[in-house]
């Protein structure tokens, strides 16, 4: 049984365009093939979380969505999609829908005539609102781990927990003053370094949204978007 991959994995080539995009024009190239491992590879959180509330155990959850990308993968099914919808997290949760029912039409014929009937779950209002709240958690997740890994390579990896708590938000937040003081630098110094800490990471950010999404979309849009869930989720 695979495990439960995480948020973020290192690694992987950096494309000169969005990933989604990169699918999009090359459904038949190899190049798309590694841009498309690399989306599934985030998305495992948002479609797992999706499966378990369809009422589905862990491990038959994690089996769906091992099931789905590998189907996904090797059907190249994504080369049939309408390029003018160009968000991937749509796609992806439209795909995994039909690919989930195809999977209880299955199992249904298999127990068919046995003691006991298979009966998929009742579609919950909120189903979809908690796959995007996945999906930017995710997104936030990944931007703050490459944050952090550019930290970690430098002499500022100290400097960069510090600063953490200032990017990730929540209650109980120290004084500026507090962890200057801790730091050993001045108050001016303290907020110079936490203007230019938050700026990276919205920049990456902007990138790891970026790269879910077609050429012809608006980025700035889909940031707020992002914003939007986070907030309403408490992530941020």
């Amino acid at each position: 049984m695979k495990g439960i991959p995480g948020t973020l994995q290192d690694g992987g080539a950096t494309f000169v365009t969005t990933h989604w995009s990169v699918v999009e024009a090359c459904a038949d190239d190899e190049t798309a093939d590694s841009a498309l491992a690399r989306l599934c590879q985030d998305y495992w959180p948002p479609l797992y979380t999706f499966a378990r509330r369809r009422g589905n155990s862990s491990a038959d959850a994690q089996d769906l969505v091992q099931g789905f990308f590998a189907y996904l993968l090797q059907s190249k099914a994504y080369a049939q999609t309408d390029r003018r919808k160009g968000k991937f997290r749509s796609f992806l949760l439209a795909s995994f829908k039909n690919y989930m029912t195809d999977a209880w039409d299955k199992s249904r014929a298999i127990k068919r005539g046995g003691d006991h009937e298979f009966v998929p779950p009742a579609m919950k209002l909120d189903d979809e609102q908690q796959y995007e709240q996945a999906w930017a958690a995710a997104l936030a997740a990944s931007a703050l781990k490459r944050t952090q890994y550019e930290f970690d390579n430098s002499a500022k990896a100290r400097l960069f927990h510090a600063l953490k708590p200032f990017l990730t938000g929540g209650v109980g937040l120290p004084g500026h003053e507090e962890v200057a003081r801790r730091l050993d630098i001045s108050i001016d110094t303290f907020r110079s370094h936490l203007s230019r800490l938050r700026a990276r990471y919205r920049e990456l950010l902007r990138e790891e949204v970026a790269r879910t999404i077609g050429k012809a979309e608006d980025v700035d849009d889909e940031l707020r978007h992002l914003r939007r869930i986070l907030m309403a989720g408490n992530y941020c």
